[in-house]
């Protein structure tokens, strides 16, 4: 654990170098402030959880200094930075000896001091480009992006509105590629979604951006994507700017340090020293004889190693994944204690291993989430009984492996989701009308929004609104996703889902519309020729006989959006039988048509990361034999989201 602390101070010391490097350009200065205060923000979190007073305390009084420089309530300089050092150097410190009281006390006054100091004011053309943006606008932005949006124009960038309006049905996809545009050249301010009431298949989002750049060239470089507007709020730049000045940034380095058991390690370089003896065979068996079946017998021996090979070099990086819920356990036990609230919390999972790069990834995000669960939904145990509730709140930290993927969720018998709290936190923070009433949906939505919380006050626990945010943003970057539902009343539950990094899987690679993908064998129970299939085409979608059973049929080629095979001409086709376990635990059997499908084969498949996560019903990708990259399905989200889809039709 101290080891994981060091890392973070350690990380946080180098983005302090990149600082001083890039103090020149806005732009990034914001990007490293900000990641700076998530990274300081999740080191007192786990500091406190571990009832590490010392560095929990001076991590706190760190943070208020950022947040005040992120909010342009103190201005950076170089005294702000001489004691960003003094900072992490007291945080380094007291991981391994108690600091002295007197000097802390002076670093405690020092921060206060560069707050109290103020920052610099914006200036009139700032002035000019403020006055011209929409009241509501404005009032929906937090301090931080106020902050930003003053430092951004003053440095000569254009502000523009940015208005968008894409379909429910992949409105992420759309909204993360007009992201991904904006944000290569330019900075994203906020980002605000809606919905349209005269178009409810739409979902509309406002984005406030900024850019030295003029609205012709902006409309050009996202011309290829549709439903988006661009206006100029103001233009009081001239233009020939100066050319801001630019840092080549050096990225700090991650721990990538993993403990291999001995035993281990020995068997791994046994079985290379066995794998480079078999090498040698097939290739001297076509010389040393004409055979071929001894031939292929070595070849297909030689595969096998290669492959037992490649599985103990996954094993190696697989930890236990107790270590990281009982870390979140403990988190939330302490958050309990500061609050006066009453928990058990039941861990379960603990014999679950997991990818040592996903288990560091997922750490502070689950630690958020509990502490979350603790402070803002269990209830004291004064209002649990009024409310005919046994006094103790009820904490379940789980991780389980389902259909190859694994799951980390946080459950809480407390007070759920408040669509009524969230609604006032919204109208106090600006982000809807005073009058306003938030659903239940919207409400889920509106957690996730950078800034955004329910708590009115800060403390050691929670109240600065970067949680859930840190959590998403954590959990995309490896290609996972986050997952809420709640029932006001009775408690909420957050899942964690995350891909496989490196997994040899016996796939059947099969064929769509020209195109060759893999399917995890472990999803088919069979598979069948056209002409041995009774096909039924009825009014809510085609079915197959199986024996007693009408199976509902999809098509893999409408599942993926190409063009598909009309199910009257399948006399080259093929079906194959597949069979899952929903969220619910019930099992269901579905039928795939394919244009074709071959013999099963072992593949070492690789998740595709961030990007990955956003592709709809990919689980990866792996190199065939032949040297082609074959995307992996991700089978059951593609076909039970389509069986849904049709039974509500």
């Amino acid at each position: 654990m101290l080891a994981e602390l060091e890392d973070r101070v350690e990380q946080i010391l180098a983005a302090l170098e990149q600082l001083r490097e890039v103090v020149d350009d806005g732009k990034q200065t914001r990007q490293i402030l900000d990641s700076v205060f998530r990274t300081v923000h999740s080191l007192k979190a786990s500091a406190a959880a571990n009832n590490l007073d010392d560095p929990a305390r001076i991590a706190h009084q760190f943070e208020n200094l950022l947040h005040s420089l992120r909010t342009g309530k103190a201005t950076l300089n170089a005294r702000v930075l001489r004691a960003f050092d003094e900072t992490a150097e007291a945080l380094l410190n007291s991981l391994h000896e108690s600091p002295d009281q007197a000097d802390l006390t002076q670093l405690f006054n020092q921060l206060q001091q560069l707050i109290e100091a103020g920052g610099r004011g914006p200036g009139m053309e700032v002035e000019i480009v403020l006055s011209a943006l929409p009241t509501e606008v404005w009032q929906s932005l937090s301090d931080s992006e106020k902050h930003r949006l003053k430092e951004s124009v003053g440095e000569g960038a254009r502000l523009y509105l940015v208005t968008a309006s894409f379909d429910v049905t992949d409105f992420d996809v759309q909204f993360q590629g007009l992201k991904d545009k904006l944000g290569t050249s330019g900075e994203i301010i906020s980002t605000a979604p809606g919905v349209d009431q005269d178009r409810p298949g739409k979902i509309a989002f406002r984005v406030l951006y900024s850019r030295d750049a003029d609205l012709n060239q902006i409309n050009e470089e996202i011309s290829g994507i549709s439903g988006v507007e661009v206006k100029e709020v103001a233009n009081t730049s001239s233009d020939s700017q100066l050319p801001s000045k630019r840092s080549s940034r050096k990225t700090s380095p991650d721990a990538k340090l993993i403990r291999i058991n001995l035993a281990d390690l020995d068997h791994v370089i046994s079985a290379t020293h066995k794998l480079l003896r078999q090498t040698s065979m097939p290739l001297t068996a076509t010389t040393a004889t004409q055979d071929p079946r001894e031939l292929r017998a070595s070849v297909a021996t030689l595969r096998k190693s290669f492959m037992d090979l490649a599985a103990d070099l996954i094993n190696l990086r697989m930890i236990s994944i107790e270590r990281t819920l009982q870390r979140a356990a403990r988190a939330g036990r302490a958050v309990a204690i500061a609050t006066g609230k009453e928990i058990d919390c039941v861990v379960s999972g603990s014999d679950l291993l997991l990818d040592k790069s996903l288990c560091d990834a997922i750490t502070d995000p689950l630690i958020h989430l509990v502490r979350n669960a603790v402070d803002h939904g269990i209830e004291d145990p004064e209002e649990r009984a009024r409310l005919g509730k046994h006094r103790r709140g009820a904490i379940r930290i789980e991780a389980a492996t389902q259909q190859g993927q694994t799951r980390v969720t946080v459950t809480d018998d407390g007070r759920g989701i408040d669509p009524v709290l969230v609604t006032k936190a919204a109208v106090r923070l600006g982000v809807v009308e005073q009058g306003s009433v938030v659903g239940v949906d919207q409400s889920l939505r509106l957690l996730f929004r950078p800034g955004f919380s329910t708590a009115t006050e800060v403390s050691s626990v929670s109240g600065r609104g970067v949680g859930l945010d840190v959590v998403e943003t954590a959990v995309e970057e490896v290609g996972g996703a986050v997952r809420i539902s709640s029932e006001p009343g009775k408690g909420s539950a957050f899942e964690i889902r995350l891909p496989v990094t490196f997994a040899l899987l016996d796939v059947a690679p099969v064929e769509a519309s020209g195109q060759r993908y893999l399917i995890d064998q472990s999803h088919i129970v069979a598979t069948m020729a056209a002409d041995k299939v009774n096909l039924v085409l009825g009014a809510s979608g085609a079915v197959i006989q199986v024996q007693d059973e009408k199976v509902p049929l999809f098509s893999l080629s409408e599942l993926l959006r190409h063009e598909s095979v009309p199910l009257e001409r399948l006399e080259q086709n093929h079906f194959l039988l597949c069979r899952f376990t929903t969220a619910e635990d019930s099992t269901i059997q579905l039928a795939l048509l394919v244009d074709a499908v071959a013999e099963t084969q072992q593949v070492l498949v690789r998740n595709l990361g961030s990007r990955g996560g956003r592709w709809f019903g990919v689980a990866g990708a792996s190199e065939l034999p032949d040297g082609s990259v074959v995307l992996l399905l991700d089978l059951p989200r593609l076909m039970l989201t389509a069986n849904k889809s049709r039974q509500r039709e």
